[in-house]
């Protein structure tokens, strides 16, 4: 009897001893696959994908063109319109007796002299006359004071010219020159002493002068002289 009890207990102190390896064994595996496993990067798998043209050569593509229905327009309606019969008048003409003599009153008719009367108004009209201007130099004896002339002789002189304006504005005036003559008969300075009415007569007047041959004199002598120039609208 004392024999068959330790047997008995070492039986079942190995059975516990398994039971606990495999316990354990069994928690460490699952700890490892909830810790090492859950870091691995799932692995994906290739993904194919297959291109197939499928052709049906009984297919043939049709335009669709789509109809369009046509709606005539309506035709407007003519309306019978029933115009009126012309209405003719009718006249009651009574006989009237075209053989009643009337007698009108006599018209008197009165005569006007229509015989055109001609006035002479030849006399009542005078021709207009030719306005002609003309330039008028007169010679004016010499100042007090001045020498005596006694050689200064114009031998060709040529009158001046109407001015325009003067001419227009029908302005008539004189100008006054004092002329230097040296002694080779010649106008060697002139002087516009004085001008009626200024601005009009100066001008032609000292060309004119210039263009006068006067006569000569002895050498080396100069003299002054005098003219006066008048425009008149004759």
């Amino acid at each position: 009897m004392l024999q068959s009890q330790p047997r008995g207990s070492k039986g079942h102190w190995l059975l516990a001893f398994g039971l606990a390896v495999v316990v354990n064994v069994s928690l460490a595996g699952l700890i490892y696959s909830l810790t090492v496993g859950s870091n691995k990067p799932p692995v994906q798998e290739p993904i194919s994908i297959d291109f197939r043209q499928f052709t049906d050569s009984n297919v043939e593509e049709q335009e669709i063109s789509p109809e369009l229905e046509v709606i005539p327009e309506p035709k407007p309606q003519q309306e019978m319109v029933t115009l009126p019969q012309p209405v003719q008048p009718s006249f009651d003409v009574q006989n009237i007796n075209l053989n009643s003599s009337i007698t009108l009153p006599a018209l008197s008719v009165p005569t006007f002299d229509v015989s055109p009367q001609l006035v002479d108004v030849t006399s009542h009209i005078q021709p207009q006359a030719d306005v002609t201007p003309v330039a008028v130099a007169t010679v004016e004896q010499a100042a007090i004071g001045e020498p005596e002339i006694g050689f200064a002789k114009v031998l060709r002189k040529t009158n001046p010219q109407y001015p325009y304006k003067a001419k227009r504005l029908k302005i008539e005036g004189y100008v006054l020159l004092h002329v230097l003559i040296n002694d080779e008969g010649r106008s060697e300075e002139i002087k516009i002493i004085e001008e009626s009415p200024r601005g009009y007569f100066a001008k032609v007047s000292r060309k004119s002068v210039r263009r006068w041959q006067f006569e000569k004199a002895p050498a080396g002598t100069e003299v002054w002289k005098k003219w006066r120039m008048v425009f008149e609208l004759n």
